[in-house]
């Protein structure tokens, strides 16, 4: 991220926590956020205090039988964790879960506010290790059935397996010729794993540049790179028509619910697998890819 950027966020997350003591004054939030000790004057250190003390201040029987306070303050809650340290967010979510490890129905609301606010298909953020934290507190509770535990664990194999490093789920897609064909049972050394939506403005650039690419055309030729260019969505002749200038080399294909077995939630997403399907990086850039094929061209 550039520094520019980095420095414009640091900046609206501290104005926004000096904001919350007039927030508090005004009655605005769902009940008393915590008063930041002026003492603390690093952005780590202010979140990491409101982050510990976030609930104290909460009437919790009250704010889990109020969905809008509970939504409200959960997505305050979450806003706060990108700038806090790792263990004090950790230390903050097994408070708050711990007088309800006996409380099945209140563990997954609070769990379910975790899945909209950092899972998705639509997250605030994503925060893949408190997230983890949440589902934990499911699959400990003898109260909660065996359906819910199941969904909260098809999240965690696909958090777990989409890690650099980790061997990647059973990815299926159809071809343009409705062939069902999976990612891992192609050849290759290495495989590039290439996901956009179908109303991206940029994936026709992208297509051209990697087609166009010397070194990447030589190395699929040899059979050491495989292409897998899949559209997240469901198949139509406009993108049927976008692939069938593909090289004979690369596998085009579509995946309504790649993100069941993927990561995929922030498209577009490159991701670069080893010959044993294991991620060797993920969230790639074009450039990174073209970098990686004239390095490997070269060798």
């Amino acid at each position: 991220m550039p520094d520019s950027i980095m420095r414009k966020i640091l900046t609206f997350a501290i104005l926004f926590l000096s904001a919350l003591s007039n927030a508090n004054a005004q009655d605005s939030t769902p009940f008393p956020y915590p008063e930041i000790p002026d003492s603390l004057t690093t952005l780590q250190q202010r979140t990491d205090y409101l982050i510990m003390n976030f609930w104290k201040g909460a009437d919790m029987k009250k704010v889990l039988n109020d969905t809008t306070m509970l939504n409200k303050a959960f997505a305050d809650y979450t806003s706060f964790m990108p700038y806090a340290s790792p263990d004090s967010v950790k230390k903050s979510i097994n408070t708050l879960l711990a007088p309800y490890k006996n409380d099945a129905k209140s563990i997954l609301k609070l769990v379910k506010r975790a899945e909209k606010e950092m899972y998705g298909p639509d997250p605030s953020i994503i925060a893949n290790e408190p997230y983890l934290i949440f589902t934990k507190a499911v699959f400990t509770n003898k109260k909660i059935n065996q359906k819910e535990k199941e969904k909260y664990l098809s999240h965690v194999k696909m958090i777990n397996s989409s890690q650099v490093g980790a061997s990647i789920l059973p990815l299926r897609y159809t071809t343009r010729y409705n062939a069902v064909h999976e990612a891992q049972e192609q050849p290759g050394e290495y495989k590039i794993l290439y996901f956009y939506l179908p109303d991206d403005p940029d994936v026709a650039m992208n297509h051209l540049r990697l087609k166009a690419d010397a070194a990447l055309g030589s190395l699929s030729k040899a059979g050491t790179v495989k292409i897998i260019d899949i559209m997240v969505g469901k198949p139509s002749d406009e993108w049927k028509a976008s692939v069938s200038d593909f090289p004979y080399e690369w596998e085009a294909g579509v995946a309504e619910n790649a993100g069941e077995t993927i990561d995929l939630r922030m498209l577009p997403a490159i991701y670069l697998l080893d010959k044993d399907n294991k991620v060797i990086a993920r969230n790639m850039s074009i450039d990174s890819i073209l970098q990686i094929a004239k390095a490997l061209y070269q060798k």
